[in-house]
């Protein structure tokens, strides 16, 4: 009987062995989505919203520990921008933005995932942490103008206190997704994640005006032109605003990442066995 019972219990350890060793495994693939911004600029109404979705792509690997844990390093290249819209005519202003995100992402699955298993569908949460390069710029008169350099809020003049914002920032993505494995070696998903910001100015938009005069002065008359540019729609002479309210400098803005990904589990990282450790 303990015989018996010792047989058992080797075999549960070497079926349970077998399910690690399969559970850990090296992924890559390719995802496709699209991206959207939250700020100054953003329309009121989701639908309005909506129209400001552009396109986002970029690669990923992911090492899958066993059937809950796993860990991504992703690069994502998308497209961000905003518009002051018909309740905003004083103001009128506008920005886009391409940008590269780098992510570090833990991810768990709930209740589990085993593309060889009975797993082949789970649901899923990541959060982690991001490096983000933007760059905000406007068209004015047919031309592509850069937003940053510009100071349209005073940055770098006397009298401002205001420094350059950075365009390399730090951002916190987090979010959920559903998976499904078409095979033991191809796995495609769908997820969604907001990003957290530490800028109000990914839209280069977000304290008090500065002087007209002073920005032509200091900058040129693009540069006070692009920071008020109400007199486009009023067609009068550019107002003294210095002081008043140009964005919300209370809330940071925000971006969203919306993907499909497909992806191939090639390599073992742990074991070093080289091709799909999936056998079926």
């Amino acid at each position: 009987m303990v015989q018996v019972r010792f047989r058992y219990l080797v075999f549960a350890m070497l079926l349970l062995a077998n399910t690690v060793v399969h559970a850990q495994y090296f992924e890559g693939g390719l995802l496709a989505g699209g991206s959207v911004y939250e700020g100054d600029l953003s329309p009121n109404g989701l639908f309005n919203k909506m129209n400001y979705v552009r396109p986002a792509f970029g690669i990923f690997g992911r090492q899958n520990f066993n059937e809950n844990w796993a860990a991504r390093l992703s690069f994502v290249y998308g497209h961000i921008a905003g518009a002051d819209g018909d309740s905003r005519k004083d103001r009128n202003l506008n920005f886009n933005s391409n940008f590269g995100e780098l992510s570090a992402l833990i991810e768990y699955n709930y209740p589990g995932f085993d593309p060889t298993g009975f797993k082949k569908f789970s649901p899923y949460v990541f959060a982690g942490i991001a490096y983000m390069y933007y760059n905000p710029k406007t068209v004015y008169q047919g031309r592509t103008i850069f937003l940053q350099p510009l100071g349209t809020e005073g940055q770098g003049l006397s009298g401002y206190d205001k420094d350059f914002y950075s365009l390399n920032i730090i951002s916190i993505p987090f979010g959920g997704g559903l998976k499904y494995s078409l095979s033991s070696s191809i796995t495609i998903a769908v997820e969604f994640g907001p990003r957290i910001t530490f800028t109000d100015y990914l839209d280069d938009v977000s304290g008090t005006y500065a002087s007209y005069r002073d920005l032509a002065q200091a900058r040129g008359t693009l540069a006070a032109n692009l920071a008020d540019r109400a007199q486009e729609v009023t067609g009068l002479e550019p107002e003294e605003r210095r002081g008043a309210l140009r964005g919300n400098p209370k809330y940071n803005d925000w971006y969203f990442v919306g993907n499909f990904t497909i992806s191939y589990h090639f390599y073992d990282l742990f074991s070093g066995k080289g091709g799909c450790p999936l056998p079926y």
